[in-house]
């Protein structure tokens, strides 16, 4: 009899612990590089997966604001040559998403009629010797 009542607890009890441990890892800062193969698979958009490399020094950040429900991706590459070159291979790989570039950025709206509230924005910005891709969602 004990079995079965351990058995059922621990299958009551699985799905908060799941609930709660997907969140925990969803949500806040996290940095990252890509040889780490867990965080890239799980905090890395399906979009950005295949953004042409332009330095070998590159570095990811995620952040997810979940009173805001907005989320902030950041490709950072560093030490790049010939960075007018790069920069126009990001832009080249926004407009393979077949939208309007404006201010080397890009908008995705996911619903026509509220432009305030559920979007995606790509922007490609040029600082030094770094370029950052930045993706910025917000999901009300």
């Amino acid at each position: 009899m004990k079995k079965w009542i351990l058995l059922l607890s621990a299958i009551l009890l699985l799905p908060p612990v799941l609930l709660f441990g997907w969140f925990g890892l969803t949500s806040g800062t996290h940095a990252y590089k890509r040889s780490d193969t867990f965080s890239y698979w799980l905090y890395t958009p399906d979009a950005l997966k295949n953004v042409p490399s332009v330095s070998k020094y590159v570095e990811y950040s995620y952040a997810y604001d979940p009173d805001n429900q907005q989320t902030r991706f950041i490709i950072t590459w560093k030490d790049i040559e010939h960075r007018a070159e790069k920069k126009a291979l990001l832009l080249g790989f926004l407009k393979s998403m077949k939208r309007p570039i404006k201010y080397d950025c890009l908008w995705l709206y996911h619903d026509q009629s509220d432009y305030a509230n559920s979007y995606q924005r790509y922007c490609i910005y040029q600082k030094w010797n770094t370029l950052e891709l930045e993706l910025f969602e917000n999901s009300r």
